[in-house]
C-alpha cells in the first residue's frame, strides 16, 4: 500500500514538471519528457546520486561540433576579453551570436578554455599610485561638474547636475552641491560657498567648458589672485 501511494506521487511530481519549462543555466529554455525523469529516478532508487552523475565521454578531450576554425576564433576571442569569468565570456558568445546554446554547450567552451589555460580571471594589473601634486592644502583645487541622478519634482522627472570642487593635497570637498541646472549661476554658489568654509587657493584647475571660461569667473579668480 505503501508503495503504491509512493509511486503515485512521483508520477504526480512527474507530470507537473514536465507540464512547465524551465530556464537550464547556458541551455536556455528546456522542457523534459516524463521518460527522462522517470530514468533519472530509477537510477537514484538503484544506485544513489552516482546514478545521476553523468557518464565520462570516450571523447572526453575532443570538442564536439567545433571546428578547428571555430576553436582558433573562440581562442582570440577570448584572449580578447581574459578577464570575463568562463561563465560570463560564454554568455558574451551566445549575446552576440558568435554561438547557438543548442549547438554549443557551455561545458564544450569550458573544455577549450582549459585546454588552452584560459579559464580564471587574468591576474588584475594595479596601476601605480602617484602622489598629489603638492604637500599642502589650499594650493591646488580641482573642479568640475557631473550628470546626477534624475528626480522627480511635481510630478515632473528633472536631471541634476553636481557641482563640485576638490583640494589637491588633503582631498577634502571644499563644498558641493546638485542643482538643476548647468548655468553660471550653480558655479557661483558652489565657488562662493567653497572660499568661505576653507579659505582661497592658490590655483584652480578646471576643464574647458563654457562656464568655466566665462569672462565673470575668470575675473572673480583673477581679483582674489587665484591662478586659473
Amino acid at each position: 500500500m505503501f508503495s503504491w501511494m509512493v509511486n503515485r506521487l512521483a508520477s504526480f511530481l512527474i507530470s507537473q514538471i514536465c507540464s512547465k519549462v524551465h530556464e537550464v543555466p547556458f541551455y536556455g529554455p528546456k522542457e523534459f519528457t516524463p521518460k527522462t525523469l522517470a530514468g533519472w529516478l530509477l537510477s537514484y532508487r538503484r544506485f544513489g546520486f552516482d546514478g545521476l552523475k553523468p557518464k565520462v565521454r570516450s571523447d572526453r578531450e575532443k570538442h564536439r561540433v567545433l571546428s578547428r576554425e571555430q576553436e582558433e576564433h573562440l581562442v582570440v576571442l577570448r584572449k580578447e576579453l581574459r578577464d570575463l569569468p568562463a561563465s560570463v565570456f560564454y554568455e558574451r558568445l551566445v549575446n552576440r551570436g558568435e554561438i547557438l546554446p543548442k549547438d554549443v554547450s557551455y561545458a564544450t567552451v569550458y573544455r577549450l578554455l582549459k585546454k588552452y589555460g584560459l579559464v580564471g580571471n587574468k591576474s588584475p594589473k594595479f596601476p601605480e599610485r602617484k602622489r598629489f601634486s603638492y604637500d599642502t592644502v589650499n594650493v591646488l583645487w580641482q573642479g568640475d561638474m557631473s550628470v546626477g541622478p534624475y528626480i522627480v519634482q511635481n510630478g515632473k522627472k528633472m536631471k541634476t547636475f553636481l557641482f563640485a570642487f576638490i583640494d589637491d593635497c588633503s582631498r577634502l570637498v571644499p563644498f558641493a552641491q546638485f542643482f538643476f541646472s548647468e548655468k553660471f549661476e550653480s558655479l557661483r554658489t558652489v565657488f562662493k560657498e567653497a572660499l568661505i568654509r576653507r579659505g582661497i587657493p592658490k590655483m584652480v584647475y578646471v576643464d574647458n567648458g563654457k562656464i568655466y571660461r566665462s569672462d565673470t569667473f575668470q575675473i572673480a579668480c583673477a581679483s582674489l589672485g587665484i591662478s586659473l
